[in-house]
């Protein structure tokens, strides 16, 4: 999802008014169907975080914190991409100063993920409509089986689950119901196509 300009630049310049004191902000984003992530992305990657590290920047509106993460592209589903890609997220920690932006994903090295970007580097969430451009890639440790799981790490049984909020919690369901990586991407890469499809008629 990409937020507006006026909407970045006042929590821009928001948090760095409060950067030395730790207060947090929060993300406010309207869960998007199936078909619009997909759409709105300009990239889609199946990649393995290699690197997660948090700096200081300077802005217009002063000294604010970035998070960059870097991914190892294991397949890209939409667009163009290197062998790696970096994303920035506004919010992390510096020494002792801590940005803490509500709702933002965080990544930790050795998460496997597919993530849906947009305007990387241009907005305060590279991911399209946050932590709903996210979904993890987890192994059962008992049927060894990977699945798609959300943000939240409930497991995705179907794409129509996407629009659902991420504090609608299905983490009850089992991992045997969820969609696997193969059929995920198999859909992704349909909608893709269908998308590509409309835009030509």
């Amino acid at each position: 999802m990409r937020f507006p300009i006026l909407a970045v630049r006042r929590l821009l310049a928001a948090s760095v008014l409060v950067l030395a004191a730790g207060a947090a902000h929060a993300l406010t984003v309207v869960p998007p169907t199936f078909d619009e992530l997909v759409a709105k992305a300009n990239v889609v990657v199946r990649g393995v975080v290699t690197k997660v590290e948090a700096k200081t920047v300077e802005t217009s509106q002063g000294t604010a914190i970035k998070t960059y993460v870097t991914f190892k592209v294991e397949r890209t589903l939409k667009g163009t991409t290197e062998d790696e890609v970096t994303l920035q997220f506004l919010g992390g920690k510096v020494g002792r100063r801590t940005l803490k932006v509500v709702g933002m994903p965080t990544f930790s090295v050795g998460d496997r993920e597919i993530v849906f970007v947009g305007d990387n580097g241009r907005v305060i969430c590279p991911l399209i409509a946050a932590g709903h451009g996210r979904y993890r890639l987890e192994t059962d440790p008992a049927t060894k089986v990977e699945h798609v799981a959300r943000e939240n790490h409930a497991p995705l049984a179907s794409t129509a689950e996407i629009a659902a909020p991420l504090d609608h919690s299905t983490a009850a369901l089992s991992s045997s119901a969820a969609m696997t990586r193969e059929d995920f991407e198999s859909r992704i890469i349909a909608a893709v196509s269908n998308s590509q499809t409309a835009s030509q008629k």
